[in-house]
């Protein structure tokens, strides 16, 4: 059972290149030019790996934002943030307008670890057991997705073949004779 939480190790010495973080938590501040945040995100990426913005963590944890959010404001997650502070002239001589939210990731290998955390728990409680974790039969490629067959699919919304759309259109266009009443005016000849 795992007691410590793998957090993405942040040693102070870099906390010029990431930010610091906020008193309490894991969220680490950098501000600066929006072409700073490129350099940032590359730096970002090559100290914690890949990550996620938070509302991705649900990609790897059947978690709501909210959730995720509230675990960051906690310090249980870690968040690296670039808030852009600098006005920026475009090539076309246009003041750009500086973003309300900063930009945020989280390290996915965190995401992860929450997901196993959660699989532990609910292990423990007894809501589902490892079996039913795991599955009886793994399915590692994804059969479930597929149709069982041909004509359960019955095509996309809309979608008819030519023959189905001749047919409902001499439907229709019978239904429409009967209403009139002259039916038996105009026969089709048998072929």
């Amino acid at each position: 059972m795992q007691t410590v939480f793998p957090f993405v190790p942040i040693p102070e010495e870099l906390y010029s290149i990431v930010g610091s973080p906020d008193p309490g938590t894991r969220m680490y501040r950098r501000e600066g030019s929006q072409e700073e945040s490129a350099i940032w995100f590359e730096t970002i990426t090559d100290i914690i790996g890949p990550s996620v913005s938070p509302g991705g963590v649900g990609m790897y944890c059947p978690v709501s934002r909210a959730a995720v959010y509230k675990r960051i404001k906690e310090g249980k997650l870690s968040i690296f943030l670039f808030h852009v502070t600098h006005r920026k002239t475009t090539l076309f001589g246009k003041n750009k307008i500086l973003r309300d939210n900063p930009y945020g990731y989280v390290p996915a290998s965190e995401a992860r670890a929450w997901r196993l955390e959660l699989e532990a728990r609910a292990v423990r409680q007894g809501l589902i057991s490892e079996e039913e974790l795991e599955g009886a039969k793994p399915d590692w490629r994804g059969e479930f997705l597929e149709w069982r067959d041909r004509n359960e699919r019955g095509g996309a919304p809309g979608e008819i073949s030519a023959l189905e759309a001749i047919r409902g259109i001499a439907a229709a266009s019978r239904d429409k004779r009967k209403q009139n009443g002259d039916a038996k005016k105009r026969r089709l000849p048998k072929p």
